[in-house]
């Protein structure tokens, strides 16, 4: 995640988009691909930036929680309407105007692979939060490619 911040801080800055980010330094590796967690975090990231025209804060957040971690991507955007929360994630679905609609299903995709979840929070006119949970160390996990 510090890479993926690192990375679209540049980005965040030409938009007056700040990044907030609590997480401990203690927390316990999860057995992952790390590139394919990379391409969800920009995915979800970059699309938070470009939700918020006017700039604010994308507030990210890891904990643990129990035998899983928890992993919250919060803007201050729009948000997002109740009847379409539950087609984010569908092929070639958008809302954006040159959007294809596959970075949410790649992300979607690759968090199942991981034997993850992501849920999707939002309240119009105060912004989403994409909450993903992924095991702690499990060693049953096939790490996709």
């Amino acid at each position: 995640m510090k890479e993926t911040v690192d990375l679209l801080t540049a980005q965040a800055v030409l938009h007056n988009v700040q990044f907030v980010t609590n997480y401990n330094e203690q927390l316990p590796p999860i057995f992952c691909e790390p590139n394919q967690l990379k391409k969800v975090f920009i995915n979800l990231i970059k699309n938070a930036i470009e939700v918020m025209p006017e700039g604010g804060n994308i507030t990210i957040t890891i904990k643990k929680l129990a035998d899983r971690m928890s992993i919250s991507i919060e803007d201050e955007g729009c948000g997002i309407p109740k009847e379409i929360i539950n087609k984010l994630g569908e092929p070639f679905y958008t809302t954006k105007d040159s959007g294809t609609g596959l970075g949410l299903m790649v992300s979607f995709r690759i968090i199942a692979e991981h034997k993850g979840t992501i849920i999707v929070e939002s309240e119009e006119g105060k912004g989403t939060i994409f909450r993903i949970t992924l095991p702690i160390n499990d060693n049953n996990v096939a790490i996709p490619k």
